[in-house]
């Protein structure tokens, strides 16, 4: 077993034990995390060390409830600017370009271009959050569906919960949208791990960290994979470690992870 492979189980065990820890008869209740410093578990901080690089990921502050997840992933065009910090473009900048779509209520649905081929589709919820409806490949020719739709934010969680949830996948081709690829399901984990003082190219900030952690099937490919984002308020994301594309995971039975620190917003 390689050390990728290693950190990824045991951040997945120590995923199961820490839902038993956050539960009602463990030994700190969510009111507790409410105004307090949550330190970021061992097994997580080598792991965003090993992608994103050390003396990124300071040390915890206290964290915001999220009331409003606009404000911590903005919806509005721009264009954010990252670094690579890891693999093959290890030190090269990409771009994630935001742009808002004009097919319904102004404002509701959104287009992330992340690279020359990655697209993401969002929405802006009833209720405040942001979630991807589907992700394109355009180099492969794929669109994926997830349905109900995967969470950037949600609103009304507080630093220390964590979220479990099913989504069902379907992989089309692009070039025949009726035709059905591949079908599966992901579970997912959707936890606030807390906030953290985080210092990347484009300043030093306090932000707030969600981790995805996901399991499931689609086609022939198994789903093992985890996502982390830091979110600082007014800006949006400022580092995070990628998950794969299920895309690359059919075609390439890829796994490595990609890090990214902001370099600028523009």
């Amino acid at each position: 077993m390689d050390g990728f492979r290693r950190i990824q189980l045991i951040i997945t065990m120590a995923a199961f034990f820490s839902l038993v820890l956050v539960a009602p008869t463990g030994s700190m209740s969510k009111e507790q995390f409410v105004g307090a410093e949550i330190q970021l578990p061992a097994v997580d901080r080598t792991f965003l060390e090993q992608i994103l690089g050390k003396n990124v990921v300071g040390n915890p502050v206290v964290g915001a409830p999220i009331s409003d997840p606009l404000d911590y992933f903005p919806l509005e065009e721009g264009t954010w600017v990252y670094r690579v910090t890891n693999g093959k473009n290890k030190g090269k900048s990409v771009q994630q370009v935001l742009t808002r779509l004009i097919r319904d209520k102004p404002g509701t649905s959104w287009r992330e271009a992340a690279g020359k081929n990655s697209l993401l589709y969002l929405l802006k919820t009833a209720s405040g959050g942001v979630e991807i409806v589907s992700t394109e490949d355009q180099a492969q020719g794929v669109i994926s569906r997830y349905l109900p739709r995967e969470p950037i934010t949600l609103p009304g969680m507080n630093p220390g919960d964590t979220k479990l949830m099913k989504t069902d996948v379907k992989v089309y081709d692009l070039s025949h949208p009726d035709h059905l690829a591949h079908k599966g399901f992901m579970n997912i984990t959707y936890s606030y791990v807390g906030a953290y003082e985080v210092k990347v190219p484009a300043g030093t900030f306090k932000a707030s960290l969600f981790k995805w952690q996901y399991n499931g099937k689609v086609g022939p490919a198994t789903v093992e994979d985890i996502q982390y984002r830091f979110f600082a308020k007014g800006v949006g994301t400022v580092a995070m470690v990628e998950k794969t594309d299920v895309t690359a995971l059919l075609v390439y039975r890829e796994h490595t992870k990609i890090g990214k620190v902001l370099i600028k917003k523009e």
